[in-house]
């Protein structure tokens, strides 16, 4: 299409040009008729013969006596003017009878002049009419031949005027076809580059922005159903099996939502991996429904073709409304948080957006607008829970962890913020306020203390933290050995530059942590590729060695994998002195729970720092910890509430 539109510019303008130079052909064709035709020669010819017939005459009279010489006198002068008038050319080319005529009269002129005092005898004036008669014919034969020519030459113009007209109108005509064909082809264009604008390349399915012009169709309808559709895992399966196979498989999704919806919905691609379904009319919930749980069963059945991926699962999100309700950009929000919660929850499921759903988001909206000042306004406080030696229970260090008091909502769960802060960015100058706040606590305890803050893939991915790690030790006057960085698998997955930050801030003197060890989708290879100071195990593996003997079991060989790559073991989740026995057995070398202490404000750790043996002045005496033999009456020093069947410990990650 491009090349014929080329083409037909082309032409445009080479028609266009050629209509102009025939235009203007035209035009002196016309300039050349008028003129031909406005003035003809022949007329001053037949006048010339007129006049020596009238000198003919008057030299007659003279001579018979019926003429005075005055008439005669003033018949001749009146011919020899006619010389100087007497037209020797026709439309600017000379005429050579013209000129040879002319000169016969001024000869003839000449003679009659010399004859003038004797044209009184009757054989003079004979003689000179004789030659006046002659001049007079040769006129006459001048102005039929005159005529002939300047007939011919208007014809010639009029012959060449009429050909050009003939061919500016084809060049014309040709000018406007062409330009016809031309708007045709560049609506054609037109339409095609807004198809494109409109439709996925990948799978041919409508896109995002296709996707918001259908909001006129939902205008006035009686029930709009909006789904969200996400492939679970798909960057694993982009990563491991190839990018090819990963445009594979979403094409052969493309498919299966356009055969799914039919002529009763629409199916749009609105990013990497996540489509959207319309359904529009009576029972749209229930047939949007019905095409997610058919497509979730058709995709299931299809194989990826590599890796280890056995069953392919959607998170998949369902938003409705009656009567106008919402908008349908508002429903296709509502929609894809629903997908978010899906996929958060382990993805492999449908999530309906009702209205306690939306609701709930809202209230999430609001956390996410409030956080962003929360550390601006103070509203953030730093508590430590220590990591102890499983071994004579000193305290190692401490982990620091973050609370938030919300003005209106009050004390609210990290577990619940902190998502949300990553979500909008704010995680990144709060993970700030955490760092520098941990070090402004840290700098006040004993040089063998270390301190452990979380960090967050926003943080690790941000350009310049490594040296924004080293102004904040150098500003807190802390040993770079004392400061541990704990990351979560999570962090290595989102982080392109992972390897060359972690070089970094080894090469500073940081020890770093891998956090939340085999909970991950690929913890043993990230081992393999990257060098961890500390291995701490998740909580959900030490929770549960006293009932399962697989989680006692893959404590031991963490354990043991940890000292042959020369790393420190730390479990999470201690909350009993059986499973501080279990963990110690298992080779476990510190440890960190409710059984030793409750996350403390910076008070509370210092008076428990000097409370087990530790001070500036003074080297560490034996940890006098006493351990409940029953763990829900265990209390942590400052903290009136005794522990919980699980520790409420999160990561600012």
């Amino acid at each position: 299409m491009r090349w014929f539109v080329a083409v037909l510019l082309v032409a445009t303008v080479l028609l266009a040009a050629l209509a102009i130079k025939t235009s203007m052909e035209t035009q002196s064709y016309q300039r050349g008729l008028v003129e031909a035709s406005s003035y003809n020669a022949t007329f001053d010819y037949s006048r010339t013969q007129v006049e020596i017939e009238r000198l003919a005459h008057a030299i007659t009279s003279l001579a018979e006596g019926d003429g005075t010489r005055a008439q005669m006198e003033i018949a001749f002068a009146v011919l020899r003017t006619r010389l100087d008038t007497l037209p020797v050319s026709i439309t600017g080319r000379p005429f050579r009878d013209a000129l040879t005529a002319r000169d016969e009269l001024s000869r003839t002129c000449d003679e009659i002049e010399a004859m003038l005092p004797r044209l009184a005898d009757q054989a003079v004036a004979r003689d000179a009419v004789e030659r006046l008669g002659a001049v007079a014919r040769r006129f006459s034969n001048l102005a039929t031949v005159s005529n002939a020519v300047q007939g011919d030459i208007v014809e010639g113009w009029r012959q060449r005027l009429s050909a050009s007209l003939d061919e500016l109108s084809l060049n014309l005509r040709l000018l406007c076809a062409n330009g016809l064909l031309l708007i045709i082809a560049l609506i054609h264009q037109k339409l095609h580059f807004r198809r494109q604008a409109l439709t996925d390349s990948l799978t041919g399915l409508p896109n995002r922005a296709a996707f918001r012009e259908w909001t006129g169709r939902a205008d006035g309808a009686r029930e709009i159903a909006i789904a969200v559709i996400d492939v679970d895992l798909f960057k694993e399966i982009n990563d491991d099996c190839g990018q090819q196979r990963g445009d594979l498989l979403l094409r052969r999704l493309g498919v299966i939502l356009r055969e799914a919806v039919g002529r009763r919905g629409e199916a749009a691609r609105i990013g990497g991996d996540e489509f959207a379904l319309m359904f529009i009319g009576d029972a749209a919930f229930e047939r949007a429904n019905a095409a997610c749980s058919d497509v979730a069963r058709r995709l299931g059945k299809a194989a990826v073709g590599c890796c280890d991926q056995p069953l392919l699962t959607l998170s998949v999100g369902l938003a409705a409304a009656r009567g106008g309700e919402r908008e349908l950009e508002a429903l296709l929000l509502d929609a894809d948080a629903a997908m978010y919660c899906a996929k958060r929850d382990g993805g492999n499921r449908l999530v309906v957006a009702t209205q306690e759903f939306r609701n709930e988001i809202e209230h999430r909206r609001q956390v996410q607008r409030d956080i962003v000042n929360a550390v601006s306004r103070g509203e953030f406080e730093t508590v430590f829970q220590p990591i102890v030696d499983t071994a004579d229970l000193r305290p190692q260090g401490f982990e620091a962890l973050l609370r938030w008091n919300h003005p209106t909502l009050g004390r609210l769960p990290p577990d619940f913020f902190i998502p949300l802060a990553e979500e909008n960015g704010a995680i990144i100058p709060i993970g700030r306020f955490v760092l520098d706040r941990a070090l402004t606590i840290a700098a006040n305890w004993p040089e063998a203390l270390t301190v452990s803050v979380n960090v967050s893939p926003l943080q690790l991915g941000e350009k310049g933290f490594v040296a924004d790690v080293r102004q904040a030790l150098e500003r807190h006057r802390v040993a770079p050995r004392r400061l541990i960085l704990e990351i979560t698998e999570t962090v290595l997955i989102r982080t392109a530059n992972a390897s060359a930050v972690l070089d970094g801030l080894r090469a500073l003197g940081v020890g770093i942590a891998l956090d939340d060890f085999g909970t991950g989708y690929a913890s043993m290879g990230y081992l393999r590729q990257y060098r961890f100071d500390k291995i701490k195990i998740d909580k959900s593996f030490v929770s549960t060695m006293i009932e399962e003997d697989k989680s006692a079991a893959i404590v031991r060989a963490i354990c043991g994998l940890a000292r042959e790559i020369s790393a420190t073991v730390v479990a999470e989740g201690i909350e009993t002195q059986q499973l501080l026995s279990l963990v110690a057995a298992s080779g476990c070398e510190s440890g960190q729970g409710y059984l030793f202490a409750r996350p403390m404000s910076a008070l509370h750790t210092a008076l428990f720092i000097e409370k087990h043996g530790w001070s500036s002045a003074a080297p560490p005496r034996p940890a006098t910890i006493r351990l409940a033999a029953n763990s829900s009456s265990v209390r942590a020093i400052g903290s009136d509430h005794p522990s919980g069947p699980r520790g409420d410990r999160v990561d600012v990650t």
